[in-house]
């Protein structure tokens, strides 16, 4: 492969990166806007092994303004167990669908549209630059 298709491949990850990026941030808005809160407990944190790396992710007990009891884990992990069993946390959660929550945090709730906007950008940045010849080769 040479350099120009290597560069292409990396302004065209970049893109891709983004749409998903504005996808997820369509998504997050929408559930944000339609989702009603409660309090809620960690009552257990689910172990999860790559390797030698270890990510904590919280299992939330709350219950809905119906009077449901709703158990969920969150999509959020962390590299420590900072979060403790019996601490309680703000819960966000889809009013027709609670089982559809998530913990009422920036990371939680923002983290994953954060993550591929920011990637995205730097990898149509650098794929643009180079083509275009802002970045020397």
């Amino acid at each position: 492969m040479d350099w120009v298709t290597v560069v292409s491949l990396f302004a065209i990850i970049g893109v891709v990166m983004l749409i998903a990026a504005g996808r997820e941030l369509g998504q997050r808005r929408a559930f944000v806007r339609q989702s009603a809160t409660a309090s809620g407990t960690i009552v257990a944190l689910t172990e999860n092994r790559e390797g030698e790396e270890i990510s904590y992710f919280p299992k939330v007990k709350f219950q809905s303004a119906s009077g449901r009891v709703i158990t969920f884990e969150s999509g959020m992990g962390s590299r420590s167990d900072a979060e403790r069993i019996g601490q309680t946390v703000a819960v966000r959660y889809r009013t027709d669908q609670p089982a559809f929550a998530e913990i009422d945090s920036f990371m939680s709730l923002w983290g994953k549209t954060l993550t591929f906007g920011v990637l995205g950008a730097a990898f149509l940045f650098v794929g643009v630059g180079i083509l275009i010849g802002l970045i020397p080769t």
